[in-house]
């Protein structure tokens, strides 16, 4: 353990990690003896007596036949080489900085006190005042709360979105092998067409999306004779767009999405040729 006149570090016997709300009832515990204005008392005594007076002795202490023993009240009486205030109310105010384990059943506190605790709390309302300048002016506690109630909704949205276009996709077989294309509202169709991939043993899977005024296209082709890239030249230019790729999967852009129905259908046409 560590004592100064600026922080303490103690070392304490308990089996978990304090929950917070024991860390305060040990700041209010402190605080209520550091505001009582506790007079400090320091006595020369034997050892003798200052163990039958219940003074406290730290535990491996090695300590002479006359010791010194440092008193606040009746709160604390302990065999002490010395003490950095006269009266509780010089320590100003406590505060738990940290609280952490050191071994098995053993756990530490780390506190501050006075200027240093002063410094603390001012760094904690600088904080808190950002946060109310990022929310907005909003309470910290109720704006945190309208952004989880955001965060969880844009996920459903998310999540209703990508089942949306996984629905859309309707599969048809050409000889034994399964076959898509279709235009998707939003999504990564890339995401999609290796989903389609993971699903099917044999597929030839073309998507096309429009974004804004540009038009996405991606396929993919596992186990078919239908070699992507090849495919994607064939369709890209229908769209305005050109694109290429592995045979495996491909991707393109193009510029004109007037033309996306004309190359859905030159894409199942090109399917039925070449399968």
């Amino acid at each position: 353990s560590l004592n100064d006149d600026k922080k303490l570090r103690f070392d304490f016997s308990h089996p978990k990690a304090m929950s917070p709300e024991e860390t305060e009832q040990v700041e209010a515990w402190v605080n209520e003896r550091i505001f009582g204005k506790l007079q400090t008392t320091t006595r020369v005594m034997s050892i003798d007596h200052a163990k039958s007076s219940g003074a406290v002795a730290l535990f491996g202490e090695k300590y002479g036949d006359e010791v010194r023993v440092v008193s606040f009240g009746a709160e604390s009486i302990e065999l002490c080489g010395g003490t950095h205030v006269s009266n509780t109310s010089d320590i100003g105010l406590f505060l738990i900085a940290k609280e952490s384990g050191v071994s098995a059943g053993v756990r530490r506190i780390e506190a501050i006190c006075g200027r240093e605790a002063y410094q603390m709390t001012k760094a904690m309302r600088q904080e808190l005042s950002s946060i109310k300048t990022e929310l907005k002016g909003q309470d910290a506690l109720s704006g945190i709360a309208k952004l989880k109630d955001q965060i969880k909704s844009l996920k459903n949205e998310l999540t209703n979105t990508l089942n949306s276009s996984k629905k859309d996709l309707e599969v048809v077989e050409i000889n034994g092998i399964a076959t898509i294309v279709a235009e998707v509202e939003n999504g990564d169709i890339k995401a999609l067409i290796d989903e389609a991939k993971n699903k099917y043993p044999k597929i030839a899977i073309m998507l096309l999306m429009k974004k804004e005024d540009k038009v996405m296209i991606a396929c993919g082709s596992k186990d078919t004779p239908i070699k992507a890239g090849e495919w994607i030249r064939e369709i890209a230019p229908i769209v305005g767009g050109g694109g290429g790729g592995r045979p495996d999967f491909a991707q393109a852009g193009g510029k004109d999405t007037t033309k996306i129905d004309e190359a859905l259908e030159t894409s199942k046409a090109y399917l039925r040729t070449h399968l």
